[in-house]
């Protein structure tokens, strides 16, 4: 690349650089430069027509309030849906262990992901274990008749 050698030439840069963008601005920027950005002219209307707009349209964005007004005594929140029940909780017999007589059942309930190990006559949330054989269990649900649980 050749340099630049006369002081001259070296100040003339940047105002060429300068010129080179303002000139194309102006342009655009001065009136009668450009349509770039005009605003269409609003149709002539009378202040009569366009205030019954403006009221014509406040009405349609306030219709829900004249029905239901904000600061009422009467207002009342819409009626949604009401949630569904959450189901009621299964007791699930996960395994059995046996050893020298005693034996362990491993239980789950189904609304968590923790495991209890119960013996007979434990108690595990709404359930009392009864009585525990090697691949089922007899629960009683809050004193309710027994039911037996095999292993899933």
């Amino acid at each position: 690349m050749k340099r630049l050698s006369r002081p001259g030439l070296r100040a003339l840069l940047p105002a060429a650089i300068l010129a080179a963008f303002a000139v194309p601005a102006l342009a655009i920027w001065l009136p009668g430069g450009s349509d770039y950005g005009a605003v269409p002219a609003a149709p002539a209307t009378t202040l009569e027509a366009r205030l019954t707009a403006r009221t014509d349209r406040l009405a349609a964005l306030t219709a829900d309030t004249d029905a239901r007004p904000v600061f009422h005594g009467t207002r009342r929140p819409i009626e949604t849906a009401q949630p569904a029940a959450a189901p009621e909780p299964v007791l699930s017999l996960m395994g059995v262990i046996s050893d020298a007589g005693e034996k362990i059942a491993f239980v789950r309930i189904s609304t968590g992901a923790a495991l209890y190990s119960v013996g007979k006559g434990d108690a595990v949330g709404q359930w009392r274990i009864l009585d525990i054989g090697t691949e089922e269990i007899q629960v009683s649900k809050g004193g309710a008749d027994p039911v037996t649980l095999r292993i899933d």
